[in-house]
Order: C-alpha cells, then sequence, then structure tokens
C-alpha cells in the first residue's frame, strides 16, 4: 500500500503542476520498486511523441491537446496492494470523481481491472481509464489521462496500446 500511495501523490502533484497550462498528463513514480524488463508494445501513433520521463517507464504525449498515454511496472512489492488498493490509490485524488466504467477484463490470462473516470483537477474536468494487472510478481498500470474535452479523440489509440502491450 505504501508504493500505491507514492504513485498517487507523485501523479497528483504532476496533475496539479500541468493543468494550468492546458495540458494534463500522468507522473507515477518507479523510484521504490523494481521495473519490468522483457514488456513489449507498440507505441502509440498519430500525434504521440515519446515524451522521456525517469518516473513512468514510458509515456507519449498528444502534442495537439496534451494527453498522456504512459505505463508503470513495479515488480516485487512485498505490501503486493489489491487491483482495488491500486485503482483507489491512483484515482482518489480527483476533485468530483465519477466512475463512468469499471470492467473486470482478462488481459494475458490474468484477471485485470479497468476504469473510465471523470473528475477535476484545479477544477479542469478530467477524465482517466486506467487498466491495472499483475503478472509474474509486478503490477503493470496502463493509463490515458487528459482534459474532457479532447479525451474522447484518444481512446481508441489508447485502446489500441492495450491491445499491443505485452508483460513477460
Amino acid at each position: 500500500m505504501r508504493r500505491t500511495t507514492l504513485i498517487f501523490n507523485i501523479w497528483l502533484t504532476l496533475l496539479f503542476l500541468v493543468s494550468g497550462t492546458g495540458c494534463v498528463t500522468v507522473k507515477l513514480a518507479n523510484d521504490a520498486g523494481k521495473k519490468a524488463t522483457g514488456v513489449s508494445l507498440q507505441e502509440p501513433k498519430k500525434h504521440f511523441a515519446r515524451d522521456s520521463r525517469a518516473d513512468v517507464d514510458a509515456a507519449w504525449k498528444n502534442s495537439k491537446n496534451g494527453n498522456v498515454i504512459s505505463y508503470i511496472s513495479d515488480c516485487g512489492d512485498p505490501s503486493d496492494p489489491s487491483l482495488d488498493q491500486i485503482i483507489s490509490g491512483v484515482v482518489s485524488g480527483l476533485g468530483e470523481m465519477k466512475t463512468v466504467e469499471d470492467t473486470t477484463p482478462i488481459i494475458q490470462d490474468r484477471e485485470a481491472r479497468r476504469v473510465l473516470v471523470t473528475g477535476k483537477v484545479d477544477g479542469v474536468p478530467t477524465e482517466i481509464d486506467l487498466l491495472t494487472y499483475k503478472r509474474n510478481h509486478c503490477i503493470y498500470i496502463l493509463t490515458l489521462v487528459g482534459v474532457k474535452k479532447t479525451f474522447a479523440d484518444d481512446r481508441p489509440t489508447f485502446n489500441k496500446f492495450i491491445d499491443g502491450f505485452r508483460a513477460p
């Protein structure tokens, strides 16, 4: 649970910092954990460019609207938080949060949790599409974070990203 709280606190801090510039992004820390190796993925296309950040495994920012697709892995966390705890930790800081979708898809033969939530960050309407699952002692969190106005434009790209993501 310590790891989930750290992830949330850093993520929320970044949201506050970038919301004033018209962009919303996600920033999840990886300083306390070990990143997964051997992940394969298909990078997002169409207006998305790699956004190098030391605190996530990888991130891509849409140059037209500031929305961000990212993923983080955390391997060997001794607290072993549940998927519910991970989701709660990541989305609990949104003001006026509402869950729009909540599903339990099977990803790589593992039960996952995928939620779509809306809320506000500093009064800015924000949406988060988040998928989390565990595989081989690692936690994976894939996210699309953006402003409500343009969020739906990038969901098809995020769905393709999820389809092309493979954890070892």
